[in-house]
């Protein structure tokens, strides 16, 4: 196939796109996630007023584990935290700093399963350089569920998130080099040590020759206090991976 005839097919592609969206706007009219007003369009579900109140994650931040810095000034450095953990990533980067708006769209996709705001994430993740500081990864690896909340949820944020922010990168994508052996209770309320405590051989490697040698990007919706992603991280680097770097969509502010 030439390219103008690639070209062509695109092209015809995008504006059967745009008037389906058109379609299913008439029918079904958007509103904002958050705070419900009607928008002319569902491509972006945040108004204005919703969108200029996000957080974006921006230095000065720690190295490490991306912790946002008080204040404009000084570069980025290692936390004071980052200094005492034992960490098994290298580095970990988020969209968003955790607050009521992101909270809002984060929920819409996890207990509610508003699949559309998507493409909303991936149109903010073009206005972020958090991914700049990552390295270059052979595997993208979305943090699991239990087969047992799987099956309950019908689907997984965290690969859903990897299908969409990696579109282009989809055959990178594996969701089964790293498996949720254990069906632990939800984090929510717990503190740092009973998280590392809940997730204590929690997780596993299905393959160590999938994983040997290895430069994996870890993806996830939240980075609470980063037990999650560090104990994936550690099970990755034990059976042999060269790297890992962890992606967040929300990172908690401390």
């Amino acid at each position: 196939m030439t390219s103008t005839n690639s070209t062509t097919l695109f092209t015809g592609k995008k504006q059967i796109q745009r008037v389906l969206r058109a379609i299913k706007d008439l029918c079904f009219p958007p509103s904002c996630i958050s705070c419900e007003i009607s928008l002319p369009e569902s491509r972006l579900l945040l108004c204005g007023q919703c969108l200029g109140e996000l957080h974006f994650t921006e230095s000065p931040l720690c190295f490490r584990c991306g912790r946002v810095f008080p204040g404009r000034q000084g570069g980025d450095h290692l936390c004071s935290a980052c200094m005492k953990s034992s960490l098994y990533y290298n580095r970990a980067r988020s969209l968003f700093i955790y607050d009521d708006r992101v909270s809002d769209l984060v929920h819409g996709l996890k207990y509610s399963c508003k699949t559309s705001v998507l493409e909303t994430f991936n149109i903010l993740k073009t206005k972020s350089r958090c991914l700049d500081d990552l390295s270059t990864f052979d595997y993208i690896v979305p943090v699991p569920l239990h087969v047992k909340r799987l099956r309950q949820r019908g689907y997984n944020q965290a690969l859903l998130l990897a299908r969409t922010f990696f579109y282009e990168e989809k055959n990178k994508i594996k969701n089964d080099i790293l498996l949720r052996i254990r069906n632990t209770p939800s984090q929510t309320g717990l503190n740092g040590v009973e998280r590392r405590k809940n997730l204590k051989n929690a997780f596993q490697v299905s393959d160590q020759k999938n994983v040997s040698g290895k430069n994996i990007l870890l993806v996830d919706d939240v980075f609470t206090t980063g037990s999650t992603v560090n104990e994936c991280a550690r099970v990755l680097i034990q059976a042999g991976a060269g790297n890992v770097d962890v992606m967040t969509l929300a990172r908690v502010r401390e």
